[in-house]
């Protein structure tokens, strides 16, 4: 047997094993000829030298790279409440700039040769086997860290322009081998002035935000955050974040499509994130204590069938930044402690803590799925995000639900 018949053995037996256990939905494993990686950086090294030649013409660049890249199947986490990895599919995210970025099509090939073979679950239907490094927090740290033992000069000189605005030590010489006589100043969320943006209403009760057509020249990203809010104990509980709205990227404006529901474990309203934004499924990352643990719960939605799925609970990252490639699967009798976020409504300046809600207790018939918020007021304020990781929050929209129906929407004033 040889090398290649080896790793495939390996592969196959690998998810074997995993659908033995009921892990497969997002497992992914690659076989790779060491050889063909010589190839491969060459591709992808020219990948990025186009990627910073199209940056230095137009720095709008980086907001249709960020939101191909939040489109792509990423590994690890990427989310606030599980940390960030940084790891973006090599080859997801070259299809999704493909028609950006001519030489994509290169680094697609070049992987076909590389990646001899490979597996995967339902819920890594995109990935081509090998990944590389996306900042989707905007961390200095991380970058550092990349700039310090990445492959390659080009997206090392592209992310740290998109991150500082300047050049990395030693780029100058590298800029000018490319024809590239000085990086413009990229436009970021804090020049926009639209932290705070007013929300408006529709006649029919819709809320929008209209920030005009720069903003697809600035915006790396955009979604909401929901919170409950309750005056008369002063509290303010976040259930979390999603991007369920219509854009039209031309014109900077953005609707809200919110239905009244959000996600729950056995009918209990969780905090959930967004952890991959796909064309056919999301997925989301909800933070739990799991008999008295701090796990997170990966949950999917189909768009097709509209339905949901649990996929099993992980733990953060650890304290090396590696992230867990262990997946629990919930038993019969596990406890669940749900968590929301909760502040002061009225001290701007006291910041989230984490809060234990409700407990469930595991059956067979434990399901993950929508379920219609409870009596009360809420609030939903418009998150905007940049390639650099900064982020802006729009006027809050304010909100009564009775029985399950929105019967109000105002603007929220503190």
């Amino acid at each position: 047997m040889d090398g290649a018949r080896l790793g495939r053995a390996i592969c196959d037996s690998y998810y074997e094993g995993c659908e033995a256990v009921g892990t497969q939905e997002q497992t992914t494993l690659s076989l790779t000829d060491l050889r063909k990686l010589t190839p491969l950086l060459d591709a992808y090294e020219a990948f990025g030298q186009e990627a910073l030649a199209a940056a230095a013409e137009d720095p709008a660049f980086f907001a249709e790279l960020g939101r191909a890249a939040a489109q792509s199947e990423n590994y690890g986490g990427n989310t606030r409440e599980q940390g960030f990895t940084n790891m973006v599919d090599m080859g997801h995210l070259a299809r999704q700039t493909a028609w950006l970025l001519p030489s994509a099509q290169s680094v697609s090939d070049a992987l076909a040769d590389c990646v001899l073979y490979k597996v995967g679950g339902p819920y890594r239907a995109e990935a081509t086997g090998l990944s590389c490094y996306y900042s989707y927090n905007g961390d200095m740290d991380d970058l550092n860290g990349y700039l310090t033992v990445g492959e390659g000069l080009a997206f090392k000189y592209l992310y740290a322009y998109a991150l500082t605005g300047e050049v990395a030590e030693g780029g100058e010489d590298y800029l000018a081998e490319l024809d590239i006589q000085e990086l413009p100043e990229r436009m970021t969320l804090p020049e926009t002035g639209w932290d705070g943006a007013p929300i408006h209403v529709t006649d029919d009760g819709i809320s929008y935000l209209e920030l005009g057509p720069e903003a697809n020249s600035v915006l790396a990203g955009i979604g909401f955050s929901l919170f409950y809010v309750d005056e008369e104990t002063d509290q303010m509980l976040l259930l979390g974040t999603d991007n369920d709205m219509n854009a039209d990227w031309d014109n900077g404006v953005f609707y809200d499509n919110f239905r009244g529901v959000w996600g729950a474990l056995d009918g209990n309203l969780v905090y959930m994130e967004l952890s991959f934004d796909g064309e056919d499924y999301n997925l989301y990352s909800v933070p739990i204590l799991l008999n008295g643990e701090a796990y997170n719960l990966q949950v999917a939605y189909e768009f097709d069938t509209e339905e949901w799925s649990i996929l099993g609970a992980t733990q953060g990252l650890d304290p090396s930044g590696m992230a867990s490639k262990e997946r629990r699967l919930l038993k019969e009798g596990d406890v669940i402690s749900i968590i929301w976020k909760i502040t002061s409504l009225s001290d701007d300046d006291e910041d989230f803590e984490m809060y234990t809600v409700d407990e469930v207790t595991v059956t067979a018939d434990t399901a993950f799925g929508e379920a219609p918020l409870f009596d009360g007021t809420y609030a939903m304020v418009v998150e905007m995000r940049d390639a650099a990781g900064n982020y802006a929050y729009s006027d809050a929209v304010s909100f009564e639900c009775v029985d399950g129906q929105v019967t109000s929407t105002t603007i929220y004033e503190d």
